[in-house]
């Protein structure tokens, strides 16, 4: 269930995590006018075929044992095309994907983006053992943070003070961002 964009998000992050993926980059860039989110990966990619089937709902690659289906890429293309936005998704086999959408935040269709912080959080500590490089930016403000910097700072992300930390890190980012 995708209730907010940060679920979107996350969601499409996770998706990745499970292609393969050493490298992942995350960009969210925000106006009052504009929402753009770029997930680029070096994962494992998707021939053309394979490629085409991703929008489907009704079709997995059968990564879950437990799911017949596939949802996050089908939902951010049902929202863009909901909203007046746009999705697109590029992907090479062996090379990766990237995702990127643009949305309207002023659009009364548009999920809310949800909360920010615990997605950044569930995501820095997903027990991933690649990089994960976050950029948000609202306006003219910016921050970025990198799981390869925050495990040379603070070294195991999981443990219940260093989630605190980063917790605390993320937020007061994100704070300055407003």
């Amino acid at each position: 269930m995708h209730a907010t964009l940060c679920d979107l998000i996350t969601d499409l992050v996770q998706n990745a995590f499970e292609a393969g993926a050493s490298e992942i980059t995350l960009k969210v860039e925000e106006t009052d006018t504009h929402l753009k989110i770029v997930i680029q990966d070096n994962g494992k990619g998707m021939n053309a075929k394979t490629l085409a089937k991703a929008k489907d709902p009704f079709w997995s690659d059968g990564k879950h044992r437990h799911r017949k289906v596939g949802l996050g890429l089908p939902f951010l293309f049902q929202t863009a095309e909901m909203t007046g936005g746009s999705a697109e998704i590029e992907s090479e086999e062996g090379t990766g994907t990237t995702v990127t959408c643009n949305l309207d935040p002023r659009n009364v269709d548009l999920p809310a983006f949800g909360s920010f912080t615990p997605a950044a959080v569930s995501l820095m500590t997903y027990g991933f053992e690649g990089n994960l490089t976050i950029e948000h930016r609202r306006n003219e403000k910016h921050y970025s943070v990198s799981r390869n910097d925050l495990v040379d700072a603070l070294g195991n992300l999981n443990t219940s003070e260093n989630m605190a930390l980063l917790k605390q890190f993320i937020q007061s980012n994100e704070e300055e961002l407003r």
